[in-house]
C-alpha cells in the first residue's frame, strides 16, 4: 500500500490511527475524532502553535487520496521526522523542556475550551534541540465539569522522573525503560520516603502522597472521577492554577549531579593538537564525500565531531553512554537553536529492545533508523575491554546498520587502552590488536583509506560495506 504500514505503537487512541511512510506520516481518524478536531482546528491557537513550530506541521487531506488502508472519516499529512526518540533516552534537561511544552499547550488548550486527552512524553519529540508536540489527535472538546484526565499520567511520565533526578540524583531512564506507563504514585511515594524528616517536600505531597491516597482509594471500586471531579468544583480556573504550579515547580528543578565518569574526561587528552586536526580533517573529508541524509555518531562525546558531520547531512544522531556529558550537548544546542544534531543517552552495551505492548509498541534503538555513515570513534576500546563486547560482534553490529563507517582503533598500547586494561586479568583481552581488527573489518567491509595519526598509537578507517 504505497509503502505506508500502521505505527505498531499507535494503538492506544481508539479515534485515530497513525501510518508512516519514506517521507511521511499519516494520522486517520474516525468520525467521532473528526468531529473533535473539526471544533479544535478552527481555533487560533492552534494555528499559532503551527507557526512557531510547537506543534508538528500539519496539513488535512481526504481520506480517499490518503495512500493507508481503512475506512477513515479525516485524515492528517505530517513530514516525518529525522529520528524518533523516547524519553528514557533522553537527558534531564530535555524531559524538563519536553514537560514544559506539554504544560504549556494543555493549558492554552484549556483556556480555549479545549481538553488534551492525555500528556506523555511519546506525544513529545525532539527535532535537534527542538522540543516539537506531534500527536495532532490529542485534542477534544471539553465539558465544563472535565478534569484534566492526563494529570495523573503527567506525573508518573514527566513530573515523578524528574523529582527522582533532581532531588535523589537517581537517573530516571532505567525506570521509564523498564515501564511504558511509567512510575506509579505508590511506588513513587515509598522512593521519595514517605514521612521521613529528610524527604524532599517540594510538589511532594499535592503531586505524590495525593495521588497514591486516590489510586488506593480508586482500586476496584465503581467511583466515576468525572462526578468526583464535578462534584469537587474542578473547574477551568483550578486546573490551570495547578498547571501554573506545576510549571513553577519543574522551572525550580535542577540537574545537581555535577560530575560523572567521563564528565571531566575527555578521549582529547590521549592526542597531541596535530593529532586532532588530523582526525578531525579525516573525518571531514570522509562525510563530506557526498551530502548525507543521517549520520550517527556513537560515543559522541562533547559533539565535536557530530558538528562536523552535521556541515554535510540533513540530520545527525549524537549519542553517548553519559547522561551528564548528554545533557550539556543538548544545553549546547539549544544555545545554539541547533535542529540538526539530536543528542540521546544511549548505552551500546545496554541499549534495550522494544518495550511496550509484545515488545513492538516502542521499537530498539537500533530499529529506528538507517544511517548512511556512522561515526564509531574511540568507542571500540570501551566496549570490548569494559563491557567484553568481542571486537567481532561491534564489526557485526557496525555492518548491519550501516553501508559506511568511520571507525577508529585505539592500539593495545595506547595510553587509555593501557588504564582500562590495568584492572584486567593478564592476557584475557589477548586478541585485542590492530591486527585481529583490521582482519575483522576487512571481512565485513572494503577499506577506502586509513590513517595512523600522529602519536603512534590510533589508527582510524573509512570503509564502506561489502556487497
Amino acid at each position: 500500500m504505497s509503502g505506508f504500514k500502521a505505527d505498531p505503537g499507535s494503538f492506544r487512541d481508539p479515534l485515530s490511527r497513525v501510518f508512516v511512510g519514506h517521507d511521511a506520516v499519516y494520522r486517520a481518524f474516525t468520525e467521532m475524532g473528526k468531529a473533535d478536531l473539526d471544533e479544535v482546528w478552527s481555533k487560533p491557537f492552534v494555528e499559532k502553535w503551527l507557526k512557531r513550530g510547537d506543534l508538528i506541521a500539519t496539513d488535512f487531506v481526504s481520506p480517499a487520496s490518503a495512500p493507508i488502508e481503512g475506512d477513515w472519516a479525516t485524515v492528517m499529512r505530517h513530514p516525518k521526522l529525522p529520528f524518533i526518540s523516547y524519553p528514557y533516552e533522553w537527558t534531564f534537561s530535555m524531559l524538563r523542556d519536553a514537560a514544559l511544552l506539554q504544560l504549556k499547550l494543555t493549558k492554552t488548550a484549556l483556556k480555549n475550551g479545549v481538553g488534551v486527552k492525555d500528556a506523555t512524553p511519546y506525544n513529545v519529540q525532539f527535532v535537534g534541540s527542538k522540543p516539537v508536540f506531534i500527536d495532532a489527535g490529542s485534542f477534544e472538546v471539553r465539558q465544563p465539569s472535565d478534569p484534566w484526565y492526563g494529570y495523573l499520567q503527567f506525573c508518573q511520565l514527566y513530573l515523578y522522573p524528574l523529582m527522582l533526578q533532581a532531588h535523589l540524583g537517581v537517573g530516571f531512564q532505567p525506570l521509564l525503560r523498564g515501564s511504558v506507563n511509567g512510575i506509579d504514585p505508590v511506588t513513587m511515594r515509598k522512593l521519595l520516603g514517605a514521612g521521613k524528616p529528610w524527604a524532599p517536600r517540594r510538589g511532594r505531597l499535592t503531586n505524590v502522597v495525593f495521588h497514591a491516597m486516590a489510586q488506593q482509594r480508586f482500586a476496584n471500586s465503581d467511583v466515576e472521577i468525572r462526578k468526583e471531579a464535578s462534584a469537587a468544583g474542578m473547574n477551568p480556573k483550578i486546573l490551570i492554577a495547578t498547571m501554573e504550579k506545576l510549571t513553577k515547580t519543574i522551572k525550580k528543578m535542577s540537574l545537581n549531579d555535577k560530575r560523572s565518569t567521563w564528565s571531566e574526561y575527555s578521549e582529547r587528552g590521549h592526542y597531541v593538537e596535530s593529532s586532532l586536526d588530523e582526525k578531525e580533517r579525516f573525518v571531514r573529508d570522509a562525510v563530506a564525500i557526498q551530502h548525507r541524509s543521517q549520520v550517527w555518531d556513537l560515543g559522541c562525546n562533547d559533539g565535536r565531531f557530530s558538528h562536523i558531520a552535521s556541515a554535510h547531512a540533513d540530520s545527525v544522531v549524537a549519542a553517548d553512554a553519559d547522561p551528564l556529558v548528554v545533557d550539556r550537548l543538548y544545553q549546547s544546542l539549544k544555545s545554539e537553536k541547533n535542529t540538526k544534531i539530536l543528542p540521546l543517552y544511549i548505552d551500546l552495551a545496554d541499549s534495550g529492545g522494544g518495550v511496550g505492548w509484545r515488545g513492538m509498541e516502542r521499537p530498539g534503538f537500533f530499529g529506528r533508523g538507517n544511517p548512511e555513515v556512522v561515526l564509531y570513534l574511540a568507542v571500540i576500546h570501551h566496549m570490548a575491554i569494559t563491557h567484553n563486547v568481542p571486537l567481532g560482534s561491534q564489526i557485526d553490529m557496525l555492518a548491519e546498520l550501516t553501508p559506511e563507517l568511520v571507525i577508529e582503533f585505539p592500539h593495545d598500547d595506547d595510553p587509555m587502552v593501557q588504564r582500562l586494561l590495568r584492572n584486567k586479568r593478564d592476557g584475557i583481552h589477548a586478541d585485542y590488536t590492530l591486527s585481529v581488527f583490521e582482519n575483522l573489518l576487512k571481512a565485513r567491509f572494503d577499506v577506502r583509506s586509513s590513517k595512523l595519526l600522529e602519536g603512534g598509537t590510533r589508527t582510524i578507517f573509512h570503509a564502506t560495506r561489502r556487497g
